[in-house]
């Protein structure tokens, strides 16, 4: 009698499952969306804010909208390059073609103030 209560349970519960799970997977798919474009703004939405809910649609469709908004760029300020120094352009055409790590170069330089 036990074993037969505890089929028509899981029964009963197999049923409202196959029932109800349409609306089940399509929480699922709108929360763990299957478009990767979708998927990455989720993960920089709760990168970016620690308290982003992706249960809340209102949420999830502005973090839609703010990843599909075109990045600001700043401009960073153009830096001009000092010219060499006399002193630095010696040392380098007294060095040679020879490179820098080479050990005659650093075994004659040891001794030079840098």
């Amino acid at each position: 009698m036990k074993r037969l209560l505890i089929a028509t349970a899981i029964g009963i519960a197999a049923g409202v499952v196959a029932v109800q799970s349409h609306p089940v997977t399509d929480i699922l798919h709108d929360v763990y969306p299957s478009d990767p474009a979708k998927r990455q703004a989720l993960d920089l939405c709760m990168l970016g804010d620690p308290n982003f809910n992706r249960l809340d649609p209102s949420t999830r469709e502005a973090c839609y909208r703010h990843a599909a908004s075109p990045p600001t760029l700043t401009v960073a300020p153009v830096t001009t390059v000092n010219a060499p120094n006399p002193v630095d352009l010696k040392q380098d055409a007294e060095r040679g073609t020879v490179p820098r790590n080479d050990v005659r170069v650093v075994q004659a330089t040891q001794g030079l103030p840098r």
